[in-house]
């Protein structure tokens, strides 16, 4: 039966990789619900990034699904997958939309990065198997 750690890992380990990947969790769920209800702020931010503000819902359900395939045992190495290309996405879209260069900053994708180092972090922490 697949697992959603490896039993030979230290219990900190196994204590800060499930925080983080709770954390990633609740980051991308948020994220998926807001866009599939349609919330203001979201949309205004997606008509930013080209040709992506008509498919709000799309993004919203696919996040929702990738992360529901991350936390079935049986499909967390094929989510954990999938959510990586879908966060270097994320740093890309970022970085298209030019949601930092408005403010005067230099563009600095943060939130898509903070993202990734959730994802990845948390789960190598809880299955260092992964990265074979």
């Amino acid at each position: 039966m697949a697992k959603f750690h490896e039993e030979t890992i230290s219990k900190t380990q196994k204590i800060i990789g499930y925080g983080l990947s709770i954390l990633f969790s609740v980051q991308i769920f948020m994220a998926g619900i807001l866009k599939v209800i349609q919330e203001a702020d979201i949309v205004e931010r997606m008509n930013n990034v080209p040709n992506w503000g008509d498919k709000l819902m799309f993004v919203g359900i696919l996040e929702l699904i990738l992360l529901a395939l991350y936390w079935i045992p049986k499909t967390q190495k094929l989510g954990f997958y999938l959510l990586c290309a879908f966060v270097g996405g994320v740093i890309v879209a970022e970085v298209a939309a030019g949601t930092h260069v408005e403010q005067g900053a230099p563009p600095a994708p943060l939130v898509g990065i903070v993202t990734a180092v959730l994802l990845y972090a948390g789960t190598i922490l809880r299955k260092p198997s992964m990265l074979k």
